[in-house]
This record gives structure tokens, sequence and C-alpha cells, in this order.
């Protein structure tokens, strides 16, 4: 199998951390060249696991997989896959590194409480969600112990695990066990959005690309009430049992004023 389609930038980090975005933005450099439908969830399709969530496959099957994800690609320098699940599910990282040990990685986060609501409003808009937002925090670690050993593409420990998502130090630790130092790049979800243009240089340097101008697009999707009674205990709950997590993020939010 010809290696010119295995990926060798990964987007990773927390779904509804702006990981989208990013990939929008990359995918007008030149040089860049992202996975069709910027997710190409190879490494947790549910026919290359087995029932310990391990990538139980060979490289020559997800090379097959990844070609048909890059078939448009015509000799661009990177080949960008952008599938947050890989860092929440731990022993993919290890088999992503396997795969392409000298893979640029990029990590994305955002306050994981915002995270958690944020997943909770998709769930809810894709009727994947039927609960209340304070009866689906309360119970996500009993759903997700039922959900174990599940990793078909409706299983709970996809849809449901809201908070256990937001657990980025777990996250970052593992990416930095399975990477090399000079191949990881940390971007918080703020500096996207408020620094696009300081943000989108880094990332290009990181990658060691020439710079290309991205305009600016108002690509953060999201659209937002006035909370219930419900719903601001739910915030409470998420706060309290995030309250390390959200501590961890902050440090690496963006200091200069918006």
């Amino acid at each position: 199998m010809n290696r010119d389609y295995r990926p060798n930038l990964f987007i990773l980090g927390g779904q509804k951390c702006g990981t989208t975005a990013l990939a929008h933005f990359l995918a007008q450099h030149p040089d860049i060249a992202v996975a069709e439908g910027k997710e190409a969830h190879i490494f947790d399709c549910p026919d290359f696991l087995n029932n310990q969530g391990q990538v139980s496959v060979s490289h020559q099957t997800l090379d097959k997989a990844y070609q048909a994800k890059f078939a448009h690609a015509n000799g661009q320098r990177y080949r960008c896959d952008a599938t947050p699940i890989y860092a929440y599910w731990q022993p993919i990282l290890a088999a992503v590194a396997d795969y392409q040990p000298q893979a640029k990685v990029i990590f994305m986060l955002r306050d994981p409480v915002e995270r958690a609501i944020s997943h909770y409003t998709m769930e809810r808009s894709r009727g994947l969600e039927s609960v209340s937002m304070l009866r689906a925090f309360l119970t996500e670690s009993w759903r997700l112990k039922r959900a174990q050993h599940n990793y078909q593409w409706d299983s709970p420990l996809r849809t449901h695990s809201y908070l256990d998502r937001g657990v980025f130090s777990r996250q970052w630790a593992t990416i930095n066990h399975c990477f090399q130092s000079e191949n990881i790049l940390l971007l918080h979800n703020d500096q996207l959005r408020y620094q696009h243009n300081q943000t989108l240089a880094k990332v290009f340097q990181f990658l060691d690309l020439p710079p290309v101008e991205i305009p600016v697009e108002s690509v953060f999707s999201g659209q937002y009430t006035a909370p219930s009674l419900s719903q601001r205990l739910a915030r409470l709950y998420a706060q309290a049992k995030l309250s390390q997590e959200q501590r961890f993020v902050r440090q690496f939010a963006p200091k200069t004023p918006r």
C-alpha cells in the first residue's frame, strides 16, 4: 500500500473545542490536505477495535481505509486527520503513534464545563439525548459504565461522555507519553477564536510551512438561550466535578486582551 495516504498531522482534543474550525482554516493552505469529512474516524472505527477499545487491525488495513479518505490529496506535504475522539479513547493514541511515530499533533482544549454543555446541546439537537442536562450529567458515570466495551457508532461512550471528555490533563499526559515533544502543539480554543492570525502563524511555524493569510470567518457555531434553573444546577454540578480540569485548562488560555 502506498504510504502517501497515511496522515502525518492529527488535530486532537475535545469535541466542541474548535477542531473543526482549525481544520477548515488549515485546509486552505496549499501544503495541507484534510481528510474527507474532516474527521476520518479510522482508529475508532468499531470494526477495527477489540472489546478493550484497542486497535486490532494491521497497518495495511489502516492504510487502505485512509486511502479512501485522502483520494483527493495531490502531493501536499501534510495529510490531516482531525478526529477528536482519538485523544479521549486512550488506547488509540498509542496505536496512532505506532502507526505514524513522527506525526505532528495539535491538541485543542477549552473550558471543560463549557465543552460539556456544548456537547450536550449538540446531542440534544441531534435527537440522541432525551433527558435534561442535569440528569444527563448526574447519571453520566452510570451510563458510561453500562456501555463498557461498546465502541459502536451509537455508543453512549461517544454521545453521553459530557464530563469525562473534559479530563484534558489525562489526555495531555498520554499525548506527551506517546509523541515527541517537538511534534506536539497545544492550543486553547480562545486563541483561535480571538487571535486568529497569530494562532495560524504559530501553527504554520510549528509545521515548518510558509505562512498563508487565511481570512477570519465566524465558524464557531452555537445558539444559546437563557438557562433554566435545571441547567444552572447542571453547570454548578459540572463545575464541582471538573474544577481541577478547569484550573489545568486555564493556564493555557491567552493572557493578552481580546
